[in-house]
């Protein structure tokens, strides 16, 4: 099964808090935390989400959704956002428990991270997506991503 791309996920656009960006992750951790068709996720950063979704279709397989969840400005690429990734994988290694069903969605990510990219996305290995659009309903959520 292909990976699916959706923006669905995505934070508004103009978010520049760190905090608020790992806030949000995590809730979207824990909507996949509280599914039965989820195990595991991985996170990643990029500069070009249509060639990094390629490049996991054949070096991660067993995922099949990859959720956009950020998109740094470009003004602050030079001093925030390449620690980002870093930061939610520190955060999140040891996986995400959802307290209500007891459940524990593992991270699949080694420590560290990459070099400075302006994206955050998510891998999950949800079972079923076809429910999941492309896009949110929210158009606050849209614009450069369909250059991505």
């Amino acid at each position: 099964m292909a990976i699916k791309l959706t923006y669905h996920f995505r934070i508004p656009v103009g978010t520049v808090d760190q905090e608020a960006v790992l806030s949000h992750l995590k809730d979207v951790l824990n909507s996949f935390a509280a599914k039965q068709d989820c195990t595991k996720f991985y996170i990643g950063i990029t500069n070009h989400l249509a060639r990094r979704l390629k490049e996991h279709q054949k070096t991660r397989p067993e995922f099949t959704l990859m959720c956009a969840i950020y998109k740094e400005e470009q003004s602050h690429l030079g001093d925030r956002f390449h620690n980002l990734e870093s930061a939610a994988i520190a955060r999140f290694r040891g996986g995400v428990l959802n307290k209500s069903t007891g459940r524990l969605l593992r991270c699949d990510n080694t420590p560290g991270g990459q070099q400075p990219h302006n994206w955050l996305y998510l891998l999950v290995d949800k079972r079923d997506v076809a429910g999941i659009p492309r896009h949110s309903d929210d158009p606050a959520l849209w614009g450069d991503e369909l250059d991505a």
